[in-house]
C-alpha cells in the first residue's frame, strides 16, 4: 500500500500547477521523443480510462496522463515534469514506461512476430475535475489492467506510430467506488523527431462491434482508416464539426463511399500544455448507422483545420 502523504510530499514537481509547469523546455524541440498509451471505453459508455506516457530522453522530461470516467464522474491526473532517463524504450523488446516518484506504469512486451502484450497500472491522487491542473488532487484512485491485442491498423496514421486495437480489462477503485472495466481499447506507441503540439489536429479512436477506426485530421488532410467486418479501408480525408458536445463526421474512404456519423461527448475535459489547453473527450455515437464509442481529442491552434476540411470537400 502506497503512503499517500509521502507521495504528495515526495517532490515539488508533482505539486506544480500550470504556472509552475516546466513543459516549455521541450516546446518546439525536434529531439527524439516517444509515447505509449492505452485508451479504452466500455461499449455502453459508462466507464472509460486512459494511461499515457510521453518521454523526452534528451531533455530528461516525462509527461504522464491518466484519466478515469465512471457513471458520469470524471477523474484526472496529469503532470509534465517527471524525470526521464536517456535510454529509448519504443524499439526494445521489453519497454517499461515508468517515471518515479509517480506510481504508474505501462509495460509492453514484444514476442517475435506476435502482437505485443501490454499491462498497465496506476495508484495516484486524482482531481475530480474536467479542467484539472497538473499535479496530485484530493481523490485517491488506482487500477490494474491488461490490454489484449486483437488487430493492428495497417494504414499509417503517422510515420513511426503503431496503432493496435483490442480489449482492456481493469479493476478500478476510485472516488470510494470499485468497479470492473471491460472495454474496447487501443494501444499506440510512437517515435518521432519532430516538435510535439505545434500544429493543429483532431485525433480520434472509435470502435464498435467488428468496427475500429483511427483518424487524424490535420491542416492538409487526414490519415488513418476504418476496419469494418474484417476489411480495412484507408481514410482519404474527413470533415467534422469543431470541438463541441455533438459533432457530425464524414469519413472519405479510398475506393468506397464516404461514411457518415456523429460523435456525442460522454465527457469533455482539458489538459494544460505549454500556455494553452488540449481538448479531450470520450464519445459515443454512430458510424454508418452502427453504434460506436471511443475518444476524440483536439489541439486547436491556427490554421482552422475544420474549415479547411469543409473547403476541400466542397471542391472535390
Amino acid at each position: 500500500m502506497i503512503d499517500r502523504r509521502a507521495l504528495i510530499t515526495a517532490t515539488p514537481a508533482l505539486l506544480a500547477g500550470p504556472a509552475l509547469a516546466k513543459d516549455t523546455v521541450v516546446r518546439g524541440s525536434k529531439a527524439y521523443s516517444e509515447s505509449a498509451m492505452v485508451m479504452s471505453v466500455t461499449p455502453d459508455g459508462l466507464s472509460a480510462l486512459t494511461l499515457r506516457f510521453c518521454r523526452f530522453p534528451v531533455e530528461g522530461q516525462t509527461w504522464l496522463w491518466c484519466h478515469v470516467l465512471h457513471e458520469g464522474r470524471f477523474y484526472a491526473f496529469t503532470t509534465h515534469d517527471l524525470p526521464c532517463s536517456p535510454d529509448r524504450l519504443a524499439g526494445a523488446q521489453l519497454a517499461e514506461y515508468r517515471a518515479a516518484p509517480a506510481h504508474a506504469e505501462l509495460v509492453r512486451v514484444r514476442r517475435a512476430d506476435k502482437l505485443p502484450a501490454v499491462r498497465l497500472a496506476a495508484d495516484l491522487m486524482f482531481h475530480e475535475s474536467r479542467a484539472a491542473p497538473h499535479g496530485p488532487g484530493d481523490t485517491p484512485g488506482k487500477f490494474t489492467a491488461q490490454f489484449l491485442a486483437v488487430s493492428p491498423l495497417g494504414t499509417q496514421v503517422l510515420e513511426g506510430r503503431e496503432e493496435i486495437y483490442g480489449w482492456c480489462s481493469a479493476e478500478v477503485e476510485i472516488g470510494g467506488r470499485r468497479f470492473v472495466h471491460e472495454g474496447l481499447a487501443k494501444f499506440h506507441e510512437q517515435r518521432q523527431e519532430a516538435a510535439r503540439f505545434q500544429a493543429p489536429f483532431c485525433y480520434s479512436f472509435l470502435a464498435g462491434d467488428s468496427m475500429n477506426c483511427t483518424a487524424l485530421l490535420h491542416a492538409k488532410g487526414a490519415s488513418g482508416g476504418w476496419q469494418i467486418d474484417g476489411i480495412e479501408t484507408a481514410l482519404v480525408d474527413m470533415t467534422l464539426d469543431a470541438p463541441g458536445a455533438d459533432r457530425r463526421v464524414s469519413w472519405k474512404m479510398k475506393d468506397k463511399p464516404a461514411l457518415g456519423g456523429r460523435a456525442e461527448a460522454l465527457v469533455r475535459y482539458e489538459i494544460p500544455i505549454y500556455d494553452r489547453r488540449w481538448n479531450g473527450s470520450f464519445v459515443k455515437g454512430t458510424c454508418d448507422g452502427r453504434p460506436i464509442v471511443g475518444a476524440m481529442n483536439d489541439w486547436v491552434v491556427e490554421p482552422d483545420i475544420y474549415a479547411a476540411a469543409v473547403a476541400r470537400a466542397s471542391q472535390s
